[in-house]
């Protein structure tokens, strides 16, 4: 009982090109919209923008097997702390992401997403406790962090490379060279251990927490940061193993562990972004 008698799919794959073909109404519906323009297009198009949450999580990757992020926490959760996501999201994307205290993004179903326990702080006493654990981890304004950030060749990740890495340096004085790269060519150096810091993402297979737990499982083939916990393991195997009203506690726990050990420092939730045509019901 399908009302159209067709769907006609156009593989579009510049968001300005099809934006185009939408306003000459060669298109009724976007699959995307240009980065950086909601605000722009909310404002051409009212009531034709439609932005929802989207499952999926941008993150920076670090490598836990290889200096300087293995065996230190205290840097890993400095380098969490520096990052201003209210900022990033406002005056970077600008494109409707939420920013990211978590991994689990909002709106999985039967699921309550946590957050670094660190998220509620005001900023002032976030960047005090960064400042705290870059000194304890060894480093100073003398001795600063010397980093390398690989990312996908991308305006969008440039963007984000460039105003995460600037955050590190006045908040921390980190000191980070960036390389863009084609996403092949990246996730080969990943695989080889090559690269201790790297951009990544994740959408859910599938709408349930454990399809972004699992990533993270101990020897998970996809585990870009290759941590490896015990008690994450052991929550993930029990949240498999119990009834279905005691799961989202367990998967919940495996998060809150996660993120004590910063193996990665989430940075936005996405959002999906179409224009549709009044004439489409």
């Amino acid at each position: 009982q399908v009302a159209l008698a067709a769907v006609r799919y156009v593989h579009v794959t510049d968001p300005a090109a099809e934006l185009t073909r939408f306003r000459a109404g060669e298109l009724d519906v976007t699959s995307s919209t240009p980065p950086g323009e909601l605000a722009r297009l909310q404002q051409e198009w009212p009531g034709q923008l439609q932005v929802t949450p989207q499952l999926g999580v941008h993150y920076y990757g670090l490598a836990l097997d290889q200096p300087p992020f293995a065996d230190s926490v205290a840097l890993r959760r400095a380098l969490a702390l520096a990052v201003d996501r209210e900022r990033l999201v406002a005056q970077v994307l600008r494109d409707g992401e939420q920013p990211a205290y978590g991994w689990v993004p909002p709106g999985v179903a039967h699921y309550a997403p946590q957050a670094f326990d660190w998220a509620d702080w005001p900023r002032e006493r976030q960047l005090a406790e960064a400042r705290r654990l870059y000194a304890e981890a060894g480093y100073s304004a003398g001795s600063p962090l010397l980093l390398e950030l690989r990312y996908g060749r991308n305006p969008v990740q440039e963007r984000v490379a460039l105003a995460v890495t600037a955050m590190w340096r006045d908040v921390l004085g980190v000191h980070t060279e960036l390389r863009a790269e084609d996403f092949r060519v990246l996730r080969q150096a990943i695989d080889a251990r090559e690269v201790p810091l790297f951009r990544g993402s994740w959408l859910g297979d599938y709408n349930d927490a454990y399809s972004f737990l699992q990533v993270l499982q101990g020897g998970f083939g996809i585990n870009l940061p290759r941590y490896a916990s015990a008690d994450y393991d052991a929550a993930l195997a029990a949240a498999n193993a119990a009834p279905a009203e005691q799961r989202p506690e367990l998967l919940a726990a495996a998060e809150r562990q996660l993120l004590d050990d910063v193996p990665l420092i989430p940075l936005y939730f996405v959002t999906a972004k179409h224009l549709v045509a009044p004439r489409v019901q």
